[in-house]
């Protein structure tokens, strides 16, 4: 009698244990979304918070960096409740509080003066995967029927006739725990619930209207245009980035957060001497625009990430003309005293490059990452991103949760990167961190050495 009790407990407890959730490019039950926007000259981190339920609050959290353009922000859900004003005037975090009613697509606008920016985002509600409905229904199903026994074996004890009962109830009690116990060891080979709010699933063949294919979406082409067309250097201008679909021609309008960003894009002068690594707002579908100014004439070249629905990362590149004459750069302050070391750099062979901010050990992550290593060779055909070793091993391993953001600031001082160059030459690199909520660039050239032929 005992032993029947302690097993039902165990059974109960199984049954009581929370169901695990489904992980997409949205605000769940269990994780923050990040997006990085350069907007209205900031650089700022929009973080919305997780949301455990709805209708209920949609928590916002507007991380700004140094040095700080003083404006006051407006965030508001497109169709919902009047905006919330924010007063950014200090770096570090700004917290404010919307509402959303039910799961499903979302926009976030932010407004500062005659600029917007609208951030798409998805809320996100757990369901049952049917492998849970069957893990947690047969464990359920199995404490019932060991319920049955016991009241089969008390009553069993005077009269004879139900004892006849025990049998199938103790073949239906390992049945059903057999079925529910191999459900849950294979739980981790099947698919998780879809969330309410989801986007739809990719179709299995090509449809016409999105251009989906088998393997997924089409990449995408890019527009470049600046406006004014002529930019010239020392003046504001507007880089305009239009996403095309490769196979239907129409605006791209299906971008998910990428490493914490809609869209990253690394601007570069041909010398290397101008560089910048920002994030452009999306203004309309399928378009973004980064507002910036250039600090010498001459060739500019454009290199964007991101990542579409069902078609993964991509990578496209542009270029453009700034004219005028040269103008004083704004001299960038470091964080400490910072060490590069190069390890061999053989064309087509891994190379580690080390970096270390003296007596930093308060690095926050930017991007969701200790660092990044940026890279292009002189004709500026070639673009290479890398992150850090230790923190990028840390995001792959927390699956379920949210990569951390700038209120963390923990890392350093030591950061790793391995690359492979596909050819010998003169690479300019840039190395970037986080520290006291300013990005730090620390600019440096790598030069590769050609391979042995095997």
């Amino acid at each position: 009698m005992k032993r029947s009790l302690l097993l039902l407990a165990a059974v109960l407890a199984l049954v009581w244990l929370p169901a695990g959730s489904a992980q997409a490019h949205g605000v769940s039950p269990t994780a923050d979304l990040q997006i990085a926007q350069t907007f209205a000259g900031n650089e700022l981190t929009v973080i919305l918070r997780r949301t455990p339920e709805v209708p209920g609050p949609l928590h916002v959290e507007v991380i700004a960096h140094d040095p700080v353009n003083p404006l006051q922000l407006g965030l508001a859900v497109a169709g919902g409740s009047s905006p919330v004003r924010l007063d950014l005037v200090a770096a570090g975090p700004h917290r404010a509080t919307l509402r959303v009613e039910s799961p499903g697509q979302y926009e976030l606008v932010l407004t500062a003066g005659d600029e917007q920016a609208v951030l798409p985002f998805r809320v996100l509600v757990d369901n049952l995967a049917s492998w849970e409905v069957v893990t947690y229904g047969g464990f359920t199903l199995a404490g019932l029927l060991i319920l049955g026994s016991l009241g089969t074996a008390v009553l069993g004890v005077r009269r004879p006739l139900v004892r006849v009962l025990a049998v199938p109830q103790a073949v239906g009690v390992v049945v059903v725990l057999v079925v529910a116990s191999t459900t849950a060891v294979l739980s981790k080979d099947l698919p998780p619930a879809i969330p309410d709010g989801a986007p739809p699933t990719a179709t299995s063949g090509t449809d016409p209207a999105d251009g989906s294919a088998p393997n997924g979406r089409p990449y995408v082409n890019l527009g470049l245009a600046t406006v004014p067309a002529r930019p010239s250097a020392g003046k504001p201008f507007d880089l305009q980035l239009r996403l095309y679909d490769g196979n239907t021609g129409r605006a791209v309008d299906d971008v998910v957060a990428h490493h914490a960003a809609l869209l990253h894009a690394v601007v570069t002068s041909q010398t290397g001497n101008d560089f910048r690594h920002a994030h452009p707002v999306r203004t309309s579908p399928g378009v973004y625009t980064l507002r910036m100014a250039a600090y010498e004439p001459g060739r500019y070249y454009l290199h964007a990430e991101f990542e579409r629905t069902d078609s993964g990362a991509q990578l496209v590149s542009a270029d453009f003309e700034v004219g005028g004459s040269p103008v004083a750069r704004p001299v960038e302050r470091q964080a400490g005293n910072v060490r590069i070391d190069v390890g061999a750099a053989i064309a087509g062979r891994p190379v580690t490059v080390e970096a270390e901010v003296t007596g930093a050990n308060d690095l926050q992550p930017w991007l969701g990452m200790a660092g990044h290593l940026v890279l292009r060779d002189q004709s500026g055909t070639f673009f290479g991103h890398a992150h850090e070793l230790t923190s990028m091993a840390a995001q792959a391993k927390t699956v379920r949760a949210a990569a951390p953001d700038e209120t963390v600031a923990t890392l350093g001082p030591a950061l790793r990167f391995t690359y492979t160059f596909p050819r010998p030459g003169r690479y300019l690199a840039w190395l970037q961190y986080a520290r006291n909520y300013r990005i730090h660039t620390v600019p440096f050239v790598i030069t590769v050495a050609k391979g042995e032929r095997p």
